[in-house]
């Protein structure tokens, strides 16, 4: 440092200035990003000012948060938005309406091979289907009294139920009702003994009505 007449030189105080402004405080030591100047050992040279020194090679992509805390915030690329799920296409619901029958034998309320056969493929469409309905109505041929008949229709509508039941059909889907032999299919009109309990055959049978929803895939099959 140079001193005329008992003063410091002007010159000199600008070089002590720049020089402590220079090696006033550094970062701490380690492997320092690119575009920043570093003393030996690695760590960012700062200012008098606790600024960091910029090399050419600095750029605002380069930015550390330690420096250039806005900067570098920004840099920092954003979460790509999560792409919306569509909904997987719901199936829609058809209903469908069926009915069947089940013929029982002369003063009999249980049903014949035929009849469970019929009752299998039933239970078969409403163990899959929605909201199912089914009624279930018991009759008799004439011959006997009409109480009698009634109370044998309904034990043959009941035995229909327990039937579906034990298929797997909610009972609680089921409906019986009865109506003796007041709905008759065939009449018969001339017959006698044998060959009339032939013919009213036909009348000795359960209509078994359902309705249920089944879906329908969007692609037309059915599910």
């Amino acid at each position: 440092m140079n001193i005329q007449h008992g003063n410091i030189h002007p010159a000199s105080l600008i070089a002590a200035a720049a020089a402590m402004l220079l090696t006033f405080s550094f970062g701490t030591a380690g492997a320092a990003p690119s575009g920043y100047l570093t003393d030996s050992s690695g760590a960012i040279v700062r200012s008098g000012f606790n600024e960091c020194w910029h090399t050419s090679g600095w750029s605002a992509a380069n930015a550390v948060e330690e420096c250039e805390p806005n900067l570098a915030s920004k840099a920092e690329p954003e979460s790509a938005p999560v792409a919306a799920m569509e909904p997987a296409p719901q199936p829609t619901m058809r209903k469908i309406s069926l009915s069947a029958d089940a013929y029982f034998g002369f003063d009999k309320a249980e049903l014949n091979p035929q009849g469970k056969e019929k009752l299998d493929k039933i239970a078969q469409t409403l163990r899959s289907a929605h909201s199912p309905s089914i009624q279930i109505v018991g009759h008799a041929d004439r011959i006997g009294p009409a109480e009698y008949n009634q109370k044998l229709s309904m034990q043959r509508a009941q035995a229909v139920k327990d039937y579906l039941v034990q298929q797997g059909v909610p009972g609680d889907t089921i409906q019986v009702s009865a109506v003796g032999s007041s709905q008759p299919a065939v009449t018969c009109e001339g017959k006698r003994g044998q060959a009339l309990i032939q013919c009213l055959g036909p009348n000795r049978r359960t209509d078994v009505e359902f309705s249920a929803f089944e879906p329908v895939q969007p692609n037309g099959q059915n599910q």
